[in-house]
Formats: C-alpha cells, sequence, structure tokens
C-alpha cells in the first residue's frame, strides 16, 4: 500500500510569505521610476511574477520527481551551467549591462546563469563527497578533484566580471565540504588560501577597491562610491519603529538608484519599520531552521548535504545583502532571496526550495516502516 509523500508545510507557508512580501516590496520600490520610463508603474513586477509562476513550475518538478534524480540529473545540469556561462561571451547571446556580461537571451528575455551555477555546485559537490565519506584528507583521490569541480564555474563567473557571485560560489564550495565532515584545521586552510587569492584580486581593480573605501568611509565620497550606503543607511534610519506605510517612503523617489534590485532591503526598512525587519528576519530565521532541519533527517548523506548547503546558502546571501545595506559590510551586488527584482535568482532559490522538499519527501518515506517489517502478533510469534 502506497502512501503519498509528504512535504514540508511550513517550508512551503514560509516561502509563499516571503514571495508576496517580495513582490509588494518590487511594486513599491520600483512602480515610480517604471511609470516614468515605460508608462506602466507594473513594469517590474510583471516580469518578476514571470519569475515566480517559472521558479514554482520547477520546485513542483523538483519537489515531486524521484529523490533518485537529484544525484542521477546532476552533472547534466552542471554542464547546462558551464554551457549557458560560456555563451555570457557570445555575441548576439550574451547581454551586458553596466559593464559586466553576465546574461544570456534574446527578446527581452534575459537568463543569468552564474545564478543557477550556484544549485549546479551544490549537487555535484553533494554527489562526488557523499561517494567518498570517510576519505575526505585524502588530497589526490578526494580534495583535489573536490576543488576542481567549482573552479570552471568560478572562472568563467569572475571573467563576465561578478566578483560577489564567484566569492559566493567559493564560500558554497566551503560549505559541502564543511558540511561533509573536512577537518577544521583544513577548512581553515582554505579559507586562508581563499582570503589569499582574493586580496589581489580586490588590489589590482579599482572599482573593488572603491568598494571597499566606501565600506570603510562612505563619507569620504558621499556623492560617488558612498552613495548608495548612504542613501540606505538613511532609509533604515528613517524607517523609525514602525516605518511610513507601503508606499510611502521616500528612498525610492531618486534617491537610492535602482532600489528594487540590491537594495530593496531599504526600502522595506523604510516603509515596515524596525518591526517589519525584525518580522523578515524571523522569517529568513525560520526558513534557515526548517532547512536544517530536513538536512538533519535526510535519508543519506547526499541529502544531508544537498539541503544543509542549500539552505545556509540562502541565508548567508540574506545576510550577506542586508549587512551591506545595513553598511557593516563592503558591497557586492547579492540579490536578498526572494525580495529583490531579479528573476533568474528568484527562480534558483525556488528551485532549492524545490530540491528541499524532495529532500524531506525522501526523508518521510525512509522513516515509514513497511508492512513486512511490523512486529509479529505475540500468537504467531509463540506459534
Amino acid at each position: 500500500m502506497s502512501v503519498p509523500n509528504k512535504r514540508d508545510g511550513v517550508l512551503i507557508g514560509l516561502v509563499a510569505a516571503l514571495l508576496v512580501l517580495g513582490l509588494l516590496m518590487v511594486q513599491s520600490a520600483s512602480g515610480p521610476t517604471a511609470l516614468d520610463w515605460s508608462g506602466d508603474s507594473l513594469y517590474y513586477v510583471k516580469r518578476q511574477a514571470f519569475g515566480v509562476a517559472v521558479g514554482v513550475a520547477g520546485a513542483c518538478g523538483l519537489a515531486w520527481m524521484p529523490y533518485r534524480w537529484l544525484r542521477e540529473g546532476a552533472w547534466a545540469f552542471y554542464a547546462l551551467c558551464m554551457l549557458g556561462l560560456s555563451f555570457c561571451f557570445v555575441p548576439g547571446i550574451s547581454h551586458s549591462a553596466n559593464g559586466a556580461s553576465r546574461w544570456i537571451g534574446m527578446a527581452g528575455v534575459h537568463v543569468q546563469p552564474s545564478e543557477f551555477a550556484k544549485l549546479a555546485l551544490v549537487v555535484c559537490m553533494a554527489d562526488f563527497l557523499s561517494r567518498r565519506a570517510g576519505a575526505l584528507t585524502d588530497l589526490k583521490r578526494v580534495m583535489v578533484p573536490a576543488l576542481l569541480i567549482p573552479a570552471p564555474l568560478m572562472v568563467l563567473t569572475l571573467l563576465e566580471p561578478d566578483f560577489g557571485t564567484t566569492v559566493l560560489l567559493a564560500l558554497t564550495a566551503g560549505l559541502v565540504l564543511f558540511l561533509a565532515g573536512l577537518p577544521l584545521r583544513w577548512v581553515g586552510g582554505l579559507v586562508a588560501l581563499g582570503v589569499a587569492a582574493g586580496i589581489p584580486l580586490v588590489l589590482l581593480f579599482s572599482y573593488r577597491m572603491k568598494r571597499v573605501m566606501s565600506f570603510i568611509d562612505p563619507w569620504a565620497d558621499p556623492a560617488g562610491t558612498g552613495y548608495h550606503v548612504i542613501q540606505s543607511m538613511i532609509a533604515f534610519s528613517n524607517g523609525g519603529l514602525t516605518g511610513a506605510g507601503l508606499g510611502e517612503g521616500q528612498a525610492k523617489h531618486l534617491f537610492l538608484p535602482e532600489p528594487w534590485t540590491d537594495f530593496v532591503g531599504a526600502v522595506f526598512a523604510e516603509e515596515a519599520g524596525l518591526v517589519g525587519v525584525l518580522v523578515l528576519l524571523g522569517l529568513y530565521a525560520a526558513l534557515c531552521w526548517r532547512g536544517l532541519a530536513i538536512s538533519r533527517r535526510a535519508p543519506d548523506l547526499f541529502g544531508t548535504l544537498v539541503a544543509g548547503a542549500l539552505t545556509a546558502l540562502i541565508g548567508i546571501q540574506a545576510a550577506l545583502n542586508l549587512g551591506v545595506e545595513m553598511g557593516v559590510l563592503p558591497p557586492k551586488g547579492l540579490v536578498l532571496p526572494f525580495m529583490s527584482y531579479g528573476p533568474s535568482a528568484l527562480m534558483c532559490h525556488l528551485f532549492s526550495i524545490g530540491a528541499l522538499l524532495n529532500v524531506a519527501a525522501a526523508s518521510s518515506r525512509a522513516r515509514r516502516p513497511s508492512f513486512s517489517a511490523a512486529p509479529l502478533p505475540e500468537a504467531l510469534r509463540s506459534a
């Protein structure tokens, strides 16, 4: 007798709340500019809603497909992401904005492959490491091949250029290795190696150094590199305890450039206040709690690594984005999960939720005893 697979209803509810809140804030943050630019105040929210529709459809597909397909399709998905990242450098297919070629597509529909590369990296490293449990410190057979998995994705992403996502890919690889049981001294060594490699990549490019300096002292150039951070902090301050009210914030009116993207959290803080920000943080904390619970109950090491890394990735990206907006971290150009405008990022985060739900369903099946495993009645045992 088959029993319907169980999905995590709490996780679904949390994501639904964030999606609704995100659509409201994209509309609030982009409406005035979209009306002036295109004559349609719903321009950005319509595109975001399309991303929600595709992302939810993909999440449903991932949640209901057989659990083994997550592992079996990992490397094909990796190859597809590599192909997409390569196309970012092909004229006629690639799309550039602000000096970076991070998108592919035509006819006004663009996809950012580097967003999906994070998901591909998690499932591929989880597959590789789960097959070699207990041998993580074998440098030749395990560690070097494991570190070669993120390398091509990172190189192509860095060449776009997209330094923030490159750092996030490196962090993702480290997360999977840590969850797989890599000793802390090895993790520390990898962190030191990453910092040593990252410092020259910052020092050799003036615009990255300007971002660092704007973090150290944004008031040194308040009309230039420090402008975003200063306006974001002002928006947080203006929000007070309860905020100005939905749609009533002032930061989006030509103070914060493109506030519906990386700085949508500042608009939310101004309009919802400290109370709203605490509610938002509570939603992210609850989502991370559910995701880590799914990881802990996963039926195998592969599921544990996938669920744990994807959950941590969402939580870390939310923390990094809000940290930048509050001026406690250097600008990185990372979106706020489920809240910022960006259909590609939104779809990737929803696909991650689909994978989490798949692991949750597999966990419920693994814990469900079969009919033949039920204990025999006393009369039959004594017969």
